[in-house]
């Protein structure tokens, strides 16, 4: 039986030991170096901080992030992942929220550090390189890990202008693994191609499949995803076999044409999420990799990684929504009404999820938990939490689920869920700024923010970089000398969809 997620590095430790289990262009690292950086951190965290205790990671991304996340768990702890790309202010709230003992440091500048304020302990993972491994006390630590605790806690965006903290237990992650690599037939011959940030969902593919399966995962500079003909060819030279790719990622190298100059040699997986994709885009994939395989995933953050795929095995048509298909095995999807009946084939409801992959809930956020971890209301004799995504589907004739977009403001843009209120409550905190509205246009892809006051496109610009992260910073921002307002006094959201439809000079694009 297995407890929790060490079992997977001790087992790669002893079937591959001398195998590359993470590179970069600078860099690798073989699994029995996995397992021994992470037992050396894990022994000098025992050292600071009490057992089930949260431990903030604040990282650059580099080949030993999978062992520094694995020496927290040796120390019966669960990690927050925080890159050093996120703004200061950001790093600051969620600091707030979390109360950690202890900030743990892998960086090549530590001046961010300085700006934190922080006022518990900071430990740098070099410490760690010449501590002792205290054999005894990790063993009585993760002795004592049940596969219900809590593994990782990642901040998403938040309507209220506050992150929220989604706690995700080990099994969730073990199941998810455990399903996804049968699923797919991961093999220890795969080369995993990293796109997602190491302290993103869709990044636990990339660090847990290689210990399960003794495969390898290449992390791919950030730079090269806006250069897709340099992107080909890096894929190419690390020979990586699977791509686990945002949509946008697919659709960029679309758009610029890259198969016209460049060919991928290696790829015979590719697994995109996080956004819908365009047939279009798709259709230029499957012509160029037409023995790949496609796959479509769907799942936000609170239910582990993914809970339905589509197994590309056809051509759409451009008209057509490509499916999110069907759950992962065990788990299932219900779709909702507004009073929890249950929606029938061919009708439109709330997709709702239930099984192993449903997180615990929100980190110190009992009032939002409730809201979206509900008892399920078509199972009234015991307890059984789902998770309501605010999502809309419709189950169709072939036992597929499509995807209908959202009830609220909740957005997916460049593979991250966005709260739009949550930009327009950062954008409305600087004091200059009056009103603030966020839209999405999904036919432009890109995040509108209309706003009135004293500040211009490039102050307000400014601000929002320092408080939230690149990719909610809106691509256009529209200053207007009023809000327009329907007849009950809101945001008349219809007259901004307009602007919107327009042309580039409605507003500046950044």
């Amino acid at each position: 039986m297995q407890n929790n997620v060490l079992q997977y590095l001790e087992d790669a430790k002893i079937k591959f030991p001398n195998n590359i289990a993470y590179q970069s262009e600078s860099e690798t690292i073989t699994f029995s170096q996995v397992y021994d950086e992470a037992r050396q951190i894990g022994s000098l965290l025992c050292k600071y901080t009490e057992r089930g205790r949260p431990v903030i990671v604040l990282s650059d991304k580099t080949v030993h992030v999978p062992s520094i996340y694995m020496g927290v768990v040796y120390a019966g702890c669960f990690y927050i992942p925080l890159s050093t790309e996120l703004p200061s202010f950001r790093i600051r709230i969620i600091m707030d929220i979390v109360k950690a003992d202890i900030v743990l440091t892998a960086m090549q500048d530590n001046a961010i550090i300085d700006s934190l304020g922080f006022d518990g302990r900071i430990v740098s993972v070099d410490e760690a390189k010449e501590h002792e491994i205290d054999e005894y006390e990790l063993a009585q630590r993760v002795s004592k890990t049940l596969d219900v605790d809590p593994l990782y806690v990642l901040f998403t965006s938040g309507s209220s202008g506050r992150p929220k903290g989604v706690i995700t237990p080990h099994k969730a992650v073990i199941d998810y693994i455990d399903i996804f690599a049968k699923t797919f037939n991961i093999r220890g011959d795969d080369i995993f191609g990293n796109q997602a940030p190491l302290d993103y969902v869709a990044a636990i593919r990339d660090i847990f499949l290689p210990m399960y399966s003794g495969a390898k995962t290449v992390l791919i500079p950030k730079s090269l995803f806006s250069m897709p003909q340099k992107l080909f060819d890096y894929v190419n030279e690390y020979k990586i076999t699977t791509l686990c790719w945002v949509a946008s990622a697919l659709a960029l190298c679309s758009e610029l044409q890259v198969f016209k100059v460049a060919q991928l040699e290696t790829v015979n997986k590719v697994i995109f999420t996080g956004s819908v994709l365009a047939v279009k885009h798709l259709k230029v994939w499957m012509n160029n990799l037409p023995h790949a395989m496609f796959v479509n995933h769907y799942g936000p953050t609170e239910i582990t990684a993914s809970c339905t795929y589509y197994l590309v095995d056809k051509q759409c048509l451009d008209s057509e929504a490509i499916p999110i298909g069907i759950p992962f095995g065990n788990t299932d999807i219900l779709l909702l009404d507004e009073n929890g009946r249950r929606i029938e084939a061919g009708a439109m409801g709330e997709i709702c999820v239930r099984g192993t992959c449903v997180a615990l809930g929100y980190y110190h956020d009992l009032e939002k938990t409730k809201e979206v971890f509900i008892q399920n209301p078509l199972q009234t004799d015991y307890p059984e939490i789902i998770y309501k995504t605010g999502d809309l589907g419709v189950f169709e004739a072939d036992g597929n689920l499509s995807f209908h977009g959202r009830k609220d403001f909740q957005i997916k843009h460049m593979g991250h869920r966005i709260e739009l209120g949550e930009v327009e409550a950062t954008a409305s905190s600087m004091e200059t700024i009056q009103n603030a509205c966020c839209l999405y246009s999904q036919e432009q892809e890109q995040l509108w923010l209309f706003y009135s006051g004293q500040s211009d496109n490039k102050e307000l610009a400014k601000y929002l970089r320092t408080r939230i992260p690149s990719y909610m910073v809106p691509r256009k921002l529209v200053k207007l000398d009023t809000m327009p307002k329907s007849f009950n006094g809101k945001i008349d959201m219809e007259a901004l969809r307009k602007i919107m439809g327009g042309s580039d000079r409605d507003g500046s694009k950044l």
